[in-house]
């Protein structure tokens, strides 16, 4: 037992690991009080540049990643991940090109991706039904050749006449 408790108190005493905890706490307090004001304010900024423009700020997409990399260079510290410590006290992280990438263009509302199908079924409406039916056909026997196991038999060859007869 009194092994155990001298480890303990060696622990205890270690001047690095009061240090580190020193380190810890003065970085929880700029989170708390610098780095999610920023966050905020970040926020805001990007959706004010999305509403007036169109587009979010690319500048500010790029200052938000490296924030973002250098918050989790402080949770990996103040949580013993990792050993190094973050900005000011080792270099900023560096954020790659690939992940600031141009976003694809948002996806349609739902009112428009009903119109854009709306208007596509009343194209295929106006077609008229001789030519719907050849081309029902012609897409079910292209199926039907796929389908079927190649066998010495060849698969009946389409004369392409486009005359429908209903039968």
């Amino acid at each position: 037992m009194s092994d155990e408790l001298n480890e303990i108190v060696d622990n205890i005493t270690q001047p690095s690991a009061w240090i580190r905890v020193l380190f810890m706490t003065l970085f929880a307090v700029a989170s708390y009080f610098v780095l999610l004001p920023l966050i905020l304010v970040l926020s805001i900024a990007q959706a004010l540049f999305a509403l007036i423009t169109g587009k979010d700020n690319a500048n500010l997409r790029y200052f938000a990643a490296t924030l973002e990399l250098y918050i989790s260079q402080l949770i990996k510290f103040m949580t013993y991940i990792s050993e190094v410590k973050p900005y000011p006290f080792s270099d900023l992280p560096e954020v790659e090109d690939d992940s600031l990438q141009e976003k694809p263009a948002p996806k349609k509302s739902n009112e428009e991706a009903n119109e854009a199908a709306a208007s596509t079924t009343s194209a295929v409406e106006k077609k008229p039904a001789a030519k719907r039916k050849t081309v029902k056909k012609k897409a079910a026997k292209k199926k039907a050749a796929k389908k079927a196991p190649k066998a010495t038999e060849k698969p009946e060859a389409d004369t392409g006449s486009g005359d429908v007869s209903d039968s």
